[in-house]
């Protein structure tokens, strides 16, 4: 093995300027602009609550309900408006799915 090479790490650009951060990365770059990476996937997880409310939940393979490591959104519906908000507002894999019901959406 070639250890002058970084194996299992992808480097992707972020804004204007070419600064390659480790996917996955959350936080903020060495500009000090908060990263967010989004995976276009599909939910590990789907809660039909009811008619108009539903719960998605995105993690790696593996990751239990109670584990630290899951990305939630929650739809519901809101008169005739249909709100798509993520736990606290952010699309970082740091909550429970367990959890779903009691985080804040924002």
């Amino acid at each position: 093995m070639n250890s002058n090479k970084n194996f299992g790490n992808v480097c992707r650009p972020i804004g204007i300027e070419i600064n390659p951060i480790k996917y996955p990365t959350e936080g903020t770059d060495a500009n000090g602009r908060t990263t967010q990476i989004i995976k276009d996937e599909f939910p590990t997880r789907i809660d039909i609550v009811s008619d108009t409310l539903y719960y998605l939940g995105w993690a790696e393979l593996g990751t239990s309900d109670s584990d630290n490591g899951w990305k939630i959104r929650r739809i519901q519906q809101v008169g005739s408006v249909w709100e798509q908000k993520y736990a606290y507002g952010n699309q970082f894999y740091r909550y429970k799915w367990s959890d779903r019901s009691l985080l804040s959406y924002l």
